[in-house]
């Protein structure tokens, strides 16, 4: 746990004390990692970590339906995965287009400069979670993650 920041007490017997610590270790660790990236985001390109995870889904694969697009994301549900979008389109980063092959859908993807600044930005993000998640830890934790995650996924 962080120093300071205590899990609840639970009163319940259905789940260890150790087990509701880890359940809380589990959420500030995302909390704070994502945060921390956050920040640098912001104060380097004034981007919140939920565009840049658009912006690096669409570096994959472009064009996307905002649908497809909303599937992928972790940081972002897909009622507001629609507005960062629109918000991004805004901003001149992406453009709308529509579907050749089914015109009731829209595509989304880059205009010249916005692929450019994503591009940057992928950058900084990459080097934000190199020095918050993958530096402090050693290859046998970020390989019991990865253990821990598979295990999560299936059920």
């Amino acid at each position: 746990m962080l120093p300071g920041v205590k899990a609840p007490v639970s009163q319940t017997q259905i789940i260890s004390p150790d087990q509701v610590k880890g359940w809380f270790a589990l959420l500030l660790t995302h909390a704070t990692v994502t945060g921390r990236i956050d920040a640098v985001l912001t104060e380097q390109h004034k981007i919140s970590f939920s565009s840049v995870e658009i912006l690096c889904w669409l570096l994959e694969t472009e064009p996307q339906s905002v649908r497809a697009l909303a599937g992928k994301l972790v940081s972002v549900s897909p009622t507001r995965a629609s507005r960062v979008v629109q918000d991004l389109i805004n901003a001149g980063h992406l453009q709308r287009n529509a579907d050749q092959g089914d015109g009731r859908v829209s595509l989304i993807s880059f205009t010249e400069s916005g692929r450019h600044f994503a591009e940057t930005i992928k950058r900084t993000f990459e080097g934000s979670v190199k020095k918050y998640f993958v530096d402090p830890l050693d290859d046998d934790d970020i390989a019991a993650i990865t253990r821990i995650w598979a295990k999560l996924e299936k059920q």
